[in-house]
């Protein structure tokens, strides 16, 4: 399992502060930063905060690590296809597979920011079809634009040199790094690993064969 890559601006990431720095030069890191921090003020400036934000935020808790299970073998590893002569082929899906032939690259590691552009008026559709409080909802936003930002940042952070120290970040590092060296077809959870093992895709990396295709998904068979 080859994790060899070729020097970069990566080689100065070593420490938080130095990650830090270089993850928000990036576009898509910003904008859900910013997008974040409206949501934050604006619930702020509602006030009256209820038992609804608590159920809000449990809600995003429990859905978010799901959905990144889902969306990334769904959409993230989905293949182009035909329909009615015409190829459908997301730029989600377009920038994962380059994502696997270059995992060093940071022009591929965040998610597109027209994908989130396109995102956040889902996100306040949702949330103001599931409930009839605004506060509630704001809330709501925030949580799913928070765990958002949370995952472009530990994504980054296991393309970078620097070494986990707790065990948790650990077990997510060793996750991926399998997923994009060992077997494509595998771990696929990510801020909370043991999804994995809940869904199935989390073997003895020991009893898996080692892939052709991590780095090229348009080979797969």
């Amino acid at each position: 399992m080859s994790t060899s890559r070729p020097r970069s601006r990566l080689d100065s990431v070593e420490r938080l502060p130095q990650a830090a720095a270089l993850f928000f030069r990036h576009g898509s890191p910003r904008l859900l930063a910013a997008y974040l921090l409206v949501l934050l003020a604006l619930r702020s400036w509602h006030g009256d905060l209820a038992l609804g934000d608590l159920g809000a935020v449990l809600g995003v808790v429990i859905y978010w690590p799901f959905q990144e299970w889902v969306l990334h073998i769904h959409v993230l590893h989905m293949r182009p296809l035909r329909w009615r002569g015409r190829t459908i082929d997301p730029l989600a899906a377009r920038t994962h597979r380059a994502h696997h032939r270059e995992p060093w690259n940071l022009d591929f590691v965040f998610l597109p920011r027209s994908v989130i552009v396109a995102l956040i008026p889902v996100n306040t559709l949702v949330w103001w079809a599931i409930t009839e409080r605004l506060g509630v909802a704001l809330t709501g936003m925030a949580a799913m634009a928070a765990a958002a930002l949370l995952y472009e940042w530990i994504h980054y952070l296991t393309h970078t040199p620097y070494r986990p120290r707790s065990r948790y970040y650990r077990s997510i590092w060793r996750g991926h790094r399998l997923h994009h060296f060992k077997n494509e077809r595998y771990w696929h959870a990510f801020t909370v690993p043991w999804v994995d093992t809940l869904m199935g895709t989390n073997p003895d990396p020991g009893t898996v064969e080692s892939s052709a295709t991590c780095r090229n998904l348009d080979g797969r068979q």
